[in-house]
């Protein structure tokens, strides 16, 4: 065949000429398929190259209204939305964010558990802010992997971890994806730490500022080894003041409703209860939640003291007190099955757990190794 401009001879079917390089065959566009009327539309916009098909289910009978359903990466992705919409019709799920999700499964997974475990999920969902608006469909490991990758300890990024699961999995349920890509996150490694406790100058500090109803608490918890939220949810029911004890504990089964006696040795811990039964109004020790306990109650007045900044990466923690009890105890001497009973330690030793059996006068008397820092 000959060159359409320069007449030269080439093979024949080129679509190029190899001497001119002028174009010898006009390209063909490729065929369409248009949809049937009344099925939806799928349009390819060549501008955007991640997710170019959108997709858009029928409105009323002339096409006006129609109901967008969202944008996808290739053809395939954008047919299957189309004809799941058209089976299904729940087009606002195909469009919802991480935190449209997040709206839906806190409103029913909430009623299932703790306050604290309420509060905890609440509390990690601010990590995930820079995904708060992303489509829940785009989402991938990733993303979700580098918000776990900002978290400061190996138990933060697992309630990370957790809560991208659960999320993912809600939206699996409801069909908004296909793959719950939560559970490829890695936890990352991080270098074990040396916890923080109070010093003894530190207490003391404490010691001399007891008429403020928040150093008390925190001296409350060094002196008894409970949780913070175990503290919140004490009522004056659980104190047995005629018997020198209280009744408390959560989150083990070595921790629930076990028996804390008041340290004979340091008689304002027990001074200290009995002015927040006589202040009590609700039946609780303190009628408020974990959340505010820890900001105003724990930190306000060591912050105040100067013995916490909250811009040091280790500073004193509501947590710390537990391990501040841990170690006076074992430095007074209290023995090793007696502090575990006391404590309520997850890792409670099978032992001591099932084979030894303290009564609460052996208990008390343990609490008298423990004597006030001077």
């Amino acid at each position: 065949m000959q060159c359409k401009k320069c007449s030269a001879v080439i093979p024949d079917g080129s679509v190029f000429c190899c001497f001119c390089g002028k174009k010898q065959v006009a390209g063909k566009r490729p065929r369409t398929h248009k949809r049937a009327a009344g099925s939806g539309t799928i349009s390819k916009d060549p501008r955007c190259r991640k997710n170019p098909y959108t997709v858009r289910a029928p409105g009323t009978s002339n096409g006006a209204g129609r109901v967008y359903i969202g944008s996808f990466p290739d053809l395939l992705s954008a047919q299957k939305a189309l004809e799941d919409y058209m089976i299904n019709g729940r087009p606002e799920l195909y469009n919802a964010t991480l935190g449209d999700i997040y709206r839906l499964w806190s409103r029913s997974h909430y009623r299932t558990v703790s306050e604290s475990a309420v509060n905890l999920y609440t509390s990690m969902f601010k990590k995930f802010a820079p995904l708060y608006g992303r489509k829940m469909a785009d989402l991938r490991t990733v993303d979700f992997q580098q918000i776990v990758d900002g978290a400061r300890s190996k138990s933060a990024a697992g309630t990370l971890k957790v809560l991208a699961i659960l999320l993912s999995r809600f939206a699996l349920e409801n069909d908004v994806i296909d793959k719950n890509y939560a559970e490829f996150i890695k936890i990352p490694k991080f270098e074990k730490k040396e916890k923080r406790i109070f010093s003894a100058e530190e207490i003391q500090t404490l010691w001399e500022h007891t008429d403020d109803r928040r150093v008390q608490a925190v001296l409350f918890m060094i002196y008894m080894g409970f949780r913070i939220g175990e503290v919140v949810k004490l009522r004056v029911s659980d104190v047995h003041l005629d018997e020198g004890y209280i009744t408390g504990g959560e989150k083990t089964e070595a921790g629930r409703g076990r028996v804390v006696p008041f340290p004979p040795n340091i008689p304002l811990i027990r001074s200290f209860v009995e002015g927040w039964i006589a202040e009590s109004e609700g039946g609780r020790l303190f009628e408020m939640t974990s959340a505010r306990f820890r900001e105003d109650v724990f930190y306000g007045p060591l912050i105040e003291l100067g013995l916490v900044d909250m811009n040091e990466p280790r500073h004193l923690t509501p947590h710390s007190t537990r391990h501040t009890f841990a170690s006076l105890s074992a430095e007074a001497g209290m023995r090793p099955d007696e502090l575990q009973k006391i404590i309520g330690h997850a890792n409670y030793q099978t032992t001591a757990n099932v084979y030894i059996h303290k009564d609460i006068g052996t208990l008390r008397n343990a609490m008298t190794a423990l004597k006030k820092v001077e």
